[in-house]
């Protein structure tokens, strides 16, 4: 608070003034040669670092940026160099990942967040993403989502057509995510307690005071990624019976809760290609639209997905969007997941 009311003579006046008396304390331990050594080292610490320098360093960055871009672009054009590169580091690959892991602890520790993104499949989704020369058969010739609520032939599952089954649950009401949250609140929190939403909703928690009314606009994005929470949200939508035991099952799967008058949003993207919604309550109207590789051959196609009712199809060929029913008063509560 002193050095603050000084101006800069008197500080300047202070600060020799200190020095004398700090001379004079030491005075008889150091002498005046040794005295001036610790100054002149206390001063080198504050002094800047010289520019050359830091213009050295800028060259060392350029130069190591410029080998890095060279190798890649040197071991994508030239297949032999690619090669010789592959085999000999082939070896060093786990090795690196395990002392990259090592030099992570102490930051992992800081922040403890990032555990997250250890079930994370994906951190960063590709948007240019393209795949040259797709085959799209599967959907050139659909124009209608098929209803399969009558049939249990499993090759229509196999075809890759978008189709329609009923569900083997009954209905899950916003209140029964409620309760089931209540009763696993610890796991939740642990594992799953993050939600996404137009709204100021970030917990899972969040919901237990949320009131959903006819003239709700609310769209809640509840991703689960881990086993423990993933093996409760199925005592409400459990496995359907057309899935053979051998199919393999995304721990991934979100909930999504919406009011009657919510805006649309597109279904995400899953790391298995065969995705199912289940309509647990309410009803929603789902677009089907083509993907930029099947934009030119396919055609958008909807269905309105009504309570206890799963739709099914294959993301490969299908990018859905999800839209409210005109004139709807209930809240909608959808399921979704995907099996390889």
């Amino acid at each position: 608070m002193m050095e603050t009311k000084m101006n800069e003579k008197e500080l300047l006046q202070f600060y020799v003034e200190q020095v004398k008396q700090l001379k004079e304390s030491y005075k008889k331990d150091l002498t005046d040669k040794e005295m001036n050594k610790i100054f002149e080292e206390c001063f080198a610490l504050l002094d800047p670092p010289p520019k050359g320098y830091r213009s050295w360093l800028k060259i060392y960055i350029f130069l190591f940026l410029f080998l890095l871009v060279g190798s890649y672009v040197l071991m994508q054009v030239h297949q032999p160099t690619s090669s010789i590169v592959l085999r000999n580091v082939q070896g060093l690959i786990y090795p690196g990942l395990k002392f990259v892991r090592f030099l992570s602890m102490p930051i992992i520790k800081h922040f403890s967040s990032l555990t997250e993104l250890y079930d994370e499949s994906c951190l960063l989704e590709n948007p240019y993403f393209y795949v040259n020369n797709m085959e799209c058969w599967p959907c050139e010739n659909v124009y209608s989502v098929i209803n399969a609520t009558e049939l249990e032939n499993q090759s229509i599952f196999d075809s890759g057509s978008p189709f329609i089954t009923n569900s083997n649950q009954g209905p899950v009401y916003f209140k029964d995510i409620q309760s089931l949250y209540y009763s696993n609140k610890m796991v939740i929190d642990q594992h799953a307690g993050h939600v996404k939403s137009n709204k100021n909703i970030s917990y899972v928690e969040n919901l237990l005071e949320l009131e959903m009314t006819e003239s709700s606009d609310t769209h809640i994005s509840w991703r689960i990624n881990r086993m423990l929470p993933a093996q409760i949200i199925r005592s409400l939508f459990p496995r359907p019976r057309m899935i053979s035991e051998w199919s393999g099952q995304s721990i991934e799967r979100y909930v999504m809760i919406d009011g009657p008058k919510s805006e649309g949003f597109t279904l995400p993207n899953f790391e298995c290609s065969y995705v199912s919604v289940t309509q647990g309550s309410g009803e929603r109207t789902v677009v089907l639209k083509p993907t930029k590789e099947c934009g030119h051959k396919c055609r958008s196609i909807s269905v309105i997905l009504k309570e206890n009712y799963t739709l099914w199809y294959n993301w490969w060929y299908w990018r859905p969007i999800s839209l409210p029913i005109q004139n709807s008063t209930n809240v909608s509560v959808s399921y979704i997941t995907s099996y390889c």
